[in-house]
This record gives structure tokens, sequence and C-alpha cells, in this order.
């Protein structure tokens, strides 16, 4: 046998590390003290939406979190995902559940049962195969009577089939209440006659199953207690609304929980303000308490026409800017929005009140509807708050991922200071591409070697040498602070254009 020539050349493969993610700043968490179903769990606190219909299947379509959510959605470009979560504002007695099957939306009709006469299929209830045969779809003119046919043939194992039309969906329970009772996935057991199983979608793999549960009490709960219980179990959210109407104690201590969460685990917060007195500028009124604290991370938008939710999709166009892209980053003024009715009757007078606040309004100037002015409470800019969120987390997790992520070390010298400097101007570099920072006047004190007055494009990093480095912190293994200077690009609101003719 020959001899391995990894005795002459040895290859080794080293596995490369797994770095972290950056957060994604466009997931709402919209809080909701309606129940529905998928929270009959105690311990689970939310639930992930992609459209609002999943939303109207869970709660209904009058509820306030369908409403918040079809707004949030409604905002252009559309956000993915966003969070559903919990808010036992109340202290909440739920009975006892049924277990149950929910199938998947289906993309049949009743015309491909109606030419089935013989049709069957068979599932599990507690571990006794149950089969109903011989279903003569002939007669139906809808799902609602392809379900009352199925009915017909479970009415004596107390099970009830049923179709739920604003889900589209088929959904088959139990007559009894606990947890005694569970079900099995539609199958095919072999029984004579068609098998219309897959029709149903409440097979293993299109439908999924919920146990039933014994009666519960759920305690009130603080409004920082629910931020705070999805906070523990899910992080991967920035925006938080109230679907609910809350009160003005509520309001301020959900804008203090937020403002609280700091830098790493920033998050902003909407909320849709409908009263005329809340734009006054007096000390009774608790947006003019906020406004004055001028945190950058609330927004509010004044609404007069019904739309009770309008900050919702406010957010949704403030949460939707893709900061990896090129010439994406974008100010909120002028926006459009489509779940709002533009109060074209505003007033000089009303405009100018919310904007001493720091209140946005949707409204039309000379007839073109857009949002104004695309600010925080207190006057900072929507964007600038954002886009600043989304820089540091970038720069956070380039940071990390460098020290992290090499196969040797990054040397504790300057030549090592150098390496790590290099991979966060990638994130410059990103945000300069994306439009949010740009080239301008440095009009703050030096900095290294960047001076007041000069010009300065979009970024500097700088940092001193290790020969300044104390003896604690060098045997701490930290590498030199690293100080950043940013010159963001800013957003053109308005202009003046001056005339000048001659004769």
């Amino acid at each position: 046998m020959s001899l391995p020539i990894s005795q002459v050349v040895d290859v080794t493969l080293q596995q490369s590390p797994q770095g972290a993610q950056k957060r994604d700043f466009s997931v709402a968490a919209i809080f909701t003290s309606e129940q529905c179903d998928e929270y009959s769990n105690p311990n689970s606190r939310y639930l992930v939406v992609s459209d609002a219909n999943q939303v109207a299947t869970m709660f209904g379509t009058n509820s306030d979190a369908y409403r918040a959510t079809a707004a949030l959605f409604s905002a252009k470009p559309k956000p993915k995902t966003a969070i559903i979560a919990k808010y036992w504002r109340e202290e909440v007695e739920n009975p006892e559940t049924r277990s149950r099957i929910h199938g998947s939306a289906l993309t049949t009709s009743y015309v491909q049962f109606k030419n089935i006469t013989d049709g069957q299929f068979s599932f599990y209830l507690n571990d006794e195969i149950i089969t109903a045969d011989g279903l003569d779809f002939s007669a139906v003119s809808n799902m609602k009577q392809v379900a009352d046919t199925i009915q017909q043939k479970l009415n004596s194992v107390n099970v009830i089939f049923t179709y739920d039309e604003v889900g589209n969906r088929f959904i088959m329970s139990s007559i009894f209440t606990g947890k005694n009772i569970h079900f099995g996935y539609v199958f095919d057991s072999g029984t004579e006659g068609t098998y219309i199983g897959a029709l149903t979608n409440l097979i293993d793999g299109r439908g999924y199953i919920v146990d039933g549960d014994d009666a519960t009490t759920h305690k009130q709960e603080s409004i920082s207690e629910a931020l705070s219980a999805l906070q523990n179990q899910y992080q991967n959210w920035y925006g938080v609304y109230f679907a609910n109407t809350i009160t003005d104690d509520e309001l301020i201590e959900a804008h203090d929980w937020v403002v609280a969460q700091g830098i790493e685990n920033a998050k902003i917060m909407a909320y849709t303000e409908t009263r005329p007195a809340n734009i006054e500028y007096n000390d009774k009124n608790p947006l003019k308490t906020l406004s004055k604290r001028n945190s950058g991370r609330l927004m509010v938008q004044y609404n007069n026409k019904g739309n009770t939710h309008a900050a919702a999709e406010l957010m949704g166009i403030a949460l939707t800017t893709v900061w990896a892209g090129v010439n994406t980053a974008k100010t909120v003024k002028f926006k459009q929005e489509v779940s709002v009715t533009s109060d074209d009757k505003i007033t000089i007078n009303e405009a100018t009140k919310c904007r001493r606040l720091g209140i946005n309004f949707y409204t039309d100037y000379a007839g073109v509807n857009m949002l104004a002015e695309g600010v925080m409470l207190g006057g900072t800019f929507i964007d600038e708050t954002t886009g600043l969120d989304a820089f540091i987390n970038a720069v956070q997790v380039q940071a990390f991922n460098t020290l992290q992520g090499q196969p040797t070390k990054i040397p504790q010298t300057d030549r090592g200071q150098q390496i790590l400097i290099s991979s966060i101007k990638v994130v410059g570099e990103q945000f300069i591409n994306n439009g949010f920072l740009g080239l301008g006047k440095w009009t703050l004190g030096d900095l290294g070697e960047l001076s007041y007055g000069d010009q300065i494009n979009g970024y500097y990093f700088y940092s001193d040498s290790f020969e300044t480095q104390d003896i604690a912190d060098r045997e701490a293994r930290k590498m030199m602070p690293i100080n950043c200077a940013l010159k963001l690009a800013g957003a053109g609101h308005s202009v003046d254009i001056i005339v000048q003719f001659n004769r």
C-alpha cells in the first residue's frame, strides 16, 4: 500500500466561525389586550405575522389588533413581518379550550368536491381511528355546505367540522373542552371511496394541531411588564405600538421603558393622537411633557378624521428603510399614507401647534396629500433616530465579528488597531452608499486630525496609539477606544426661491 500524501503535504480545514447578526430594524411589535385562541398558551408572549389577513383570522376583522396591523402593512414598501404581542391590561379568565386541527388556507373550491359522491378520510381521536366515509358532495354550492356535509358524518363522534370564511380554511374540533382530548392529522386509512384529506388541508404538513387546555387566569400586568416580558422572550424587534387605547399614564410609562432600553436594545414607539386638546402647548397635555424631554424615541401622529391607527402606518414607513442598499435612506416627510384620510381642513393654527410639539399630521399641500413633518415628539427627525440606531448596531456587530472571527488573533498593537478600524470603515462606506452619511463641513470640536471647518466625507474614525495605553487596560486586553465622527447627509424639507427680473 502506498504511503499517504499527507506525510508530504498536510492540509487542515479550519472551520469558519459564525458571526453575530445585525438587528432587523423593520420589525414592529403591536401590543394588544384582545384575546385569540393562539394566546391560550400562557408561556407564549407573541405571534409573528406577515400580513393583516393572518391577524383577521386570529382576532377577527373588528379587532383593534387587525386594524392596527392593517395600517402598519399599508406602508409602502410593506414591512415583511410584524409581531402581535400580549398585554394583559386586566386580569383575564380564559375558559377551557377545545382540542382542534386548523387547516391552512384552501386553494380548492367547492367545485372540486362537487364531483365526489363517495368521499372518505380518517383521523385519530384519543388513539382511536375515526373514519368519515360515504360523503356525497354532489348538491353543495359553497364551502360551508361542504363542511356541513362532513359534519353530518361526525355528529355521532362528538366532533365539530366547520368552514372559517375569514381564514378560508377548515377547522375540526372536539365538542369537549380541556386537556383530555387529542387529535391526530387526517390520513388515508384505505377505506373504500375517494380520499379527500388533501383537499381539506387538515393533513400533516398543511394543518396544525392545537391541544385543548384547562381554564387559566392571567394576572393584570403593567405596560412596562408587558414590554419587558416580550423583550425577555424575543429581542429582534424595534418598533412599539399599542393597538388598544392607552391612558396618558400608560403612554408615559411606555415611553420611559423605550428610552431606558439604551443603545444596544434601542427601540422607538408610535402613538396616534385623536384629541384636539393634546396639540395645545399647556402643562396638562402629556404630549407637552414628553415633548420637553425630546428623547427622539416617540413619534406621534395627530388625526381627527377617525383613523385611530394612523401612527401605525407612519411607523411602517419609518421602519422600512433598507440600510444595506444604495440611495435607500429616506426622509419620512412628504410620504403618502393609504390607510389615512387626508385632513385637508387642518388650519395653519393647528399645523403650527403640531410643529411646536413635534407632532406629525397628514394633510395636503396644493392638493398633494403628504405627511408633515417627519419628526419625533420634540423635533428630532425620525430618519436620524432610525439611521443612527442602524449605524450603531452595524458598527457594533462588525467590530465584534472582526474580533471574534479571526482564526488567530488581532494583536494589541497599532497594526491590530488599524485592522479593527478598517473593518468598521466598511460600515461607514455602506452608510455613504445608502445616503445617510454625506460630504460636509465638520462643525464640532477637534478630533484627531479632524478640525473645526474641515471637510468630512460621511465619517472619520480615530484612535490614539497603544503607546498611550495604561497597564491596567493592557492587562485586560482592551483595544484602544475608537472615536467616530459622522456627517449626516440630512434631507431637504423646504427651500426659498428668490426671483429677480430686469426690464
